[in-house]
């Protein structure tokens, strides 16, 4: 509200002597001063005197006008002043109420656990993730009780005192036991630094799933350690053999020397499946999305296995099914799946045996599926036949026995070209994998072209 202009008319004053006078007032006085001279000039005594009470009422009437006057537009300019206070202290708490709101909801939604100690290490705030972490109530109130109380871990309580008496951040690992389920929590407290009365924040964090990935990584060393260390030992084993048998027995040393190419092949394609595996958990960067027909995938795999599956004496079929189909993949990476799962498929499938390749349009999808008639996958083993170096029943084993890595390959391939892949067997009825794959459309182009 904008102040409103002083509008009293006649009623500027005058400068120097005569400051705080009105030009209203000094017309009025000089008028009477002269009716008054003009009374007393022609013998009008009771003139003046009545002109100057006169006078006088009128100047403080006016007076009083003016200052009612004045007193309601300073009212109406402070209203508005507090007005505009009022308004921008309204703002104000709003915009404080909603960061209130908005820090409460991230406190309340977070994963990670926090709590808020006073410096008498009782709870001062607790978040919902803080109470499943430690297994407490949650409707419990523990708001100004004793962390001691609340949580009675020995090592929790020596940690909180060892930071509120030392001021060092004290880091350690918890294992906290909710019913049958013990979660390792890593718990981190430190001291608040802008509060001068000593208060602690206490993080708390599940690791639960840092270990199993811990755990994933030494397991995959050892399985890799393993893989290396068979052939590497049959090499080993084959060449000290062949220097003995070169010259008592030449036919058994060429035997050998076949042995050691064997193991040496199987050591490179170990090494080549790695590195594909690592290519394919690496993203979307390392490939050249475009347009790939599929049925030339097929073709060009089918072709890569033929040899080996008419020395076992299995069919291999293409259906031709949706040949001009066209998926938005990398060339590479489709004949890949399809050579480890027809290779897969030819190993695992008895001589006689059928493998068929087929394709066809599901939705915005093509469905590569690869079924034969071999010895089948349990169904408990069908939900790990997809990791690295897994190996199935003895049912599926086979004296070719493969790197292990190949139905791996396919799924981290398959999910890095927003695919997926499924299995459907059952043991001694052979099995059947289905991987899905976006058709092209040149709206994946657009999208797939823009900066990131």
């Amino acid at each position: 509200m904008k102040a409103a202009p002083q509008k009293i008319r006649n009623q500027e004053l005058l400068p120097d002597d005569l400051a705080g006078v009105s030009k209203f007032e000094l017309q009025w006085a000089l008028g009477a001063v002269v009716l008054s001279l003009l009374g007393m000039m022609f013998g009008w005594v009771p003139l003046p005197i009545v002109l100057l009470v006169l006078l006088g009422i009128f100047v403080l009437l006016f007076r009083l006008a003016a200052a009612k006057q004045q007193f309601a537009t300073d009212s109406r300019l402070m209203l508005a002043r507090y007005r505009d206070e009022i308004d921008r202290s309204r703002e104000d708490w709003e915009l404080v109420k909603r960061e209130t709101e908005e820090t409460i909801a991230a406190f309340s939604y977070m994963k990670d656990g926090v709590i808020v100690l006073s410096s008498d290490a009782c709870v001062g705030l607790i978040n919902p993730a803080a109470r499943v972490l430690l297994g407490l109530d949650p409707d419990r109130k523990l708001v100004g009780r004793p962390l001691a109380e609340v949580v009675r871990l020995p090592r929790m309580s020596l940690g909180v005192q060892a930071a509120s008496s030392s001021g060092k951040p004290q880091d350690f690992l918890l294992e906290v036991q909710n019913e049958l389920v013990v979660r390792p929590v890593n718990v981190r407290i430190d001291r608040i630094a802008q509060d001068s009365s000593n208060s602690l924040v206490v993080g708390l964090r599940d690791v639960t799933e840092t270990q199993l990935v811990e755990s994933m990584r030494r397991e995959f060393i050892a399985n890799v350690s393993h893989e290396l260390k068979t052939p590497l030992a049959a090499i080993k084993g084959y060449a000290e053999t062949v220097e003995d048998a070169l010259e008592e027995d030449p036919d058994a040393a060429v035997h050998f020397m076949r042995q050691i190419r064997s193991q040496c092949l199987r050591l490179e394609k170990l090494v080549a499946d790695m590195m594909q595996l690592a290519r394919a958990q690496a993203g979307k960067k390392h490939f050249q999305f475009r347009a790939v027909c599929v049925a030339d995938c097929m073709q060009e795999a089918v072709q890569t296995n033929q040899a080996v599956a008419d020395q076992k004496g299995i069919k291999l079929l293409i259906a031709n099914s949706d040949e001009l189909a066209t998926a938005y993949a990398d060339f590479d990476a489709t004949v890949m799946i399809v050579n480890n799962l027809i290779s897969n498929a030819v190993r695992y499938t008895r001589s006689g045996g059928t493998v068929k390749v087929v394709q066809r349009v599901v939705g915005k999808f093509i469905e590569l599926s690869v079924k034969d008639n071999g010895v089948g996958i349990e169904p408990s083993e069908q939900e790990r036949i997809f990791e690295r170096f897994y190996r199935v029943a003895k049912s599926r084993e086979t004296s070719d026995e493969g790197t292990g890595i190949g139905l791996a390959l396919v799924k981290n391939l398959a999910v890095a070209m927003s695919g997926e892949v499924s299995v459907a067997s059952k043991s001694g009825e052979g099995a059947t994998f289905e991987v899905l794959l976006p058709m092209f459309d040149e709206s994946l182009v657009a999208d797939s072209s823009e900066p990131e």
